[in-house]
């Protein structure tokens, strides 16, 4: 009878190890050792359908968030993933377990983890702006938030879950706004170096026109002195006017083209006696959008401001360039150059350089380091006019 229970306890384990926990033998009425020991198997039974369940259940929540989630070790290695990281980076499992999660980033950014894993330790709220590279090469924008657990089972080991959520609809809307909002301050600047243009600048001309006349008739040398120093003093304010109206909108940029545009502001910094300019020209630099023309043309002129201001450079490079499908715009100085990452931290307004090109699909490097120059390359995807 004994043995006769004792296979019953086997084939129960047998059942368990199959996953099927619902099996269960029945306690006679004896209570000896026998009844014991199915009662702890039993019992294990139980245990294990709910840690079964448990499992299934986090699998399940795992799997049908539509965020991307990782599961990685405390070097940033990845350990598991969920289905929505392959609907969205079009990788497997397979390709992405052992890899670090720095391999998905669009750009090398070293120590990029190393300060996730700093802020998780301070207990600092995590929020990354940062972009993926999926398996075919496109980039999605993305918002990290990371936070360590331990995992289960008899060695419990440190984890890192990261999660990556897709904010292309977001950065989308974002860049419609941004690109607005550009687009009407530019048109404004138009109107307003036109109003000045056409009202003042006349006004000027007529108020010349009259002392130049009243100058050529007064017979008095003291009176005819100050009229001729008066129209000298209005040669040097629409001298100063016309460089206003440049600096706020150019009109060679609407006419000739960005090239031209800043061939022509380079000519004028070149007067201060300053800075040598180098410009690299390309007979096949294409005319873009003319707010594209407009964008492009702002960050040249505050490189250039920046450079004459800040970096003691004494000479500087700007090198235009076109491939089938896009432009690149590389601007240079031999300055001292800076520390990027304090500079953010500052505040000293770099992100104003993606901010422009950024409605326009730009890109913009800025390399720099200290005493090493300072280094802009900008590519933009190639539009027509038409």
């Amino acid at each position: 009878m004994s043995n006769e229970r004792f296979v019953k306890i086997a084939k129960l384990l047998a059942a368990y190890a199959i996953g099927d926990f619902d099996k269960k033998l029945a306690i006679s009425r004896r209570m000896d050792d026998i009844d014991s020991i199915i009662g702890g198997v039993n019992m294990l039974g139980e245990e294990l359908k709910d840690r079964t369940i448990s499992r299934d259940y986090f699998n399940n929540i795992f799997d049908s968030v539509s965020d991307m989630v990782f599961v990685l070790d405390t070097r940033g290695k990845i350990e598991d993933i969920n289905i929505s990281v392959t609907h969205h980076l079009h990788y497997k499992m397979d390709e992405l377990k052992g890899k670090q999660i720095n391999y998905l980033l669009d750009r090398s950014q070293p120590g990029w983890f190393s300060a996730v894993l700093k802020d998780i330790r301070a207990s600092r709220k995590t929020g990354y702006e940062t972009i993926f590279r999926t398996k075919d090469n496109k980039s999605i924008p993305v918002l990290i938030s990371a936070s360590s657990f331990t995992s289960g089972g008899s060695k419990p080991k440190k984890r890192v879950l990261v999660t990556a959520k897709d904010i292309s609809a977001q950065k989308e809307t974002q860049n419609i706004v941004l690109k607005a909002i550009i687009e009407t301050e530019e048109k404004e600047r138009i109107r307003f170096a036109k109003d000045i243009h056409d009202s003042i600048g006349q006004q000027l001309s007529a108020i010349k026109f009259y002392i130049g006349t009243s100058a050529d008739t007064v017979e008095d040398p003291r009176q005819k002195e100050i009229l001729l120093k008066a129209n000298s003093a209005l040669l040097d304010v629409q001298a100063d006017m016309r460089n206003i109206c440049f600096n706020i909108m150019p009109k060679s940029l609407e006419i000739f083209g960005l090239v031209k545009a800043v061939k022509e502001l380079c000519s004028k910094n070149e007067l201060l006696d300053q800075m040598k300019i180098i410009i690299k020209d390309n007979p096949d630099f294409p005319r873009l959008p003319v707010q594209q023309e407009f964008a492009l043309f702002r960050i040249i002129q505050e490189f250039i401001n920046n450079s004459l201001k800040h970096s003691k450079a004494d000479m500087l490079r700007i090198g235009f360039a076109n491939k089938q499908d896009s432009i690149k715009v590389t601007l240079s100085d031999n300055g001292i150059g800076f520390n990027r990452a304090r500079l953010q931290k500052q505040g000293m307004g770099l992100n104003n350089v993606q901010s422009r090109i950024l409605p326009y699909k730009g890109e913009v490097d800025i390399i720099s380091s200290p005493g090493k120059g300072t280094r802009y390359e900008i590519s933009m995807p190639l539009q027509t006019n038409q």
